[in-house]
């Protein structure tokens, strides 16, 4: 049964704090829809415009875990009727242990989890390196309860040996899966190689909200057609300055054009997507290998990066160096 969860989290005062945990909650969100797990976090969901106390009340109520952020911050908002920590932790309150509450926090900062919390599974992280792969054991037993496995490092319960063999082999392939993904790849930056013709030309790079729908058509033996299918999209000649673009004013602007429909690109050149949730990709041209007698084996090497929607710090980037 695919599992929906719902994040709470406090936005803390304009400082590193503030940025450290919105980050972890944006990147804790991404990370757990590569795990085909439905996320409700204010920061996608929310639009000038929204009804928050609706989309609390809804998130929580159709959600089958609430994942809680606890900070200082959030104890104290939790006991502030002015606020909306306080609203939420007074509809988990009224629907009792359902949805099932997990809370997260700094890992060794117990200080940090209110009564409301105490007997209920604690999960403890390094926020400010999510990536880190100290969270390893965290993240593991993290899918595994909203999985609703029963899986444990710590522990595996059989009533048989044949049993105790079975799950023992299932806890080694769960720990596979999660290494495959503990670099944390949530697909912000790479350099693929596809045949470009297949599926109606379109190639889907990045995992929702920031995903994008790249679609391509043969033009050459050195260049390739792509077509607008997001809502906008900008070509960029002769993209020198790709690895060095870390936010959207490292874009060159002044060589950018505004495509409505198609443009063509040959190798070198750049284009910038903007998806309809106002985030946004670049990717650069590195190699157009073109089929002549069957165009369906024609391959297109691109490389690209999706930008930090919130620019608030490199979390997203997979080749960060983490000791920085």
């Amino acid at each position: 049964m695919k599992r929906k969860i719902f994040i709470s989290y406090a936005w803390e005062s304009e400082n590193s704090d503030d940025n450290k945990i919105k980050s972890f909650a944006q990147w804790l969100a991404v990370y757990l829809k590569k795990w085909d797990i439905d996320v409700l976090l204010d920061l996608y969901e929310n639009h000038p415009g929204s009804k928050l106390d609706e989309f609390m009340s809804k998130g929580i109520d159709s959600s089958n875990f609430v994942i809680c952020i606890c900070t200082k911050t959030y104890i104290d908002k939790m006991r502030d009727p002015r606020t909306g920590v306080y609203n939420e932790i007074t509809l988990l309150n009224e629907k009792s242990d359902s949805p099932f509450v997990i809370p997260i926090i700094e890992r060794g900062e117990f200080n940090s989890l209110p009564d409301f919390f105490k007997g209920k599974f604690v999960s403890e992280f390094i926020l400010s390196t999510p990536y880190s792969q100290e969270n390893e054991k965290s993240m593991f037993e993290l899918i595994s309860t909203i999985r609703d496995e029963t899986l444990s490092i710590k522990n595996v319960n059989t009533e048989t040996r044949i049993d105790d063999y079975y799950k023992s082999v299932e806890t080694f392939k769960f720990q596979g899966e999660i290494e495959k993904l503990m670099n944390f790849d949530t697909q912000t930056a790479n350099k693929v190689t596809f045949q470009y013709l297949l599926n109606d030309g379109n190639f889907i790079i990045g995992v929702p909200p920031m995903n994008f729908t790249t679609s391509w058509s043969f033009a050459g033996s050195n260049d390739v057609h792509s077509y607008n299918k997001v809502q906008e999209m900008f070509y960029i000649y002769d993209f020198k300055e790709f690895n060095l673009v870390k936010s959207l004013k490292d874009i060159p602007m002044n060589r950018s054009t505004s495509i409505g429909w198609a443009t063509t690109l040959k190798v070198g050149d750049g284009i910038m997507w903007i998806n309809h949730m106002d985030y946004v990709a670049i990717g650069k041209i590195l190699s157009v290998n073109a089929d002549f007698d069957n165009n369906y084996q024609s391959t297109l090497t691109l490389e690209y990066k999706i930008l930090n929607p919130i620019e608030l710090s490199n979390d997203f980037i997979q080749d960060m160096d983490i000791n920085n």
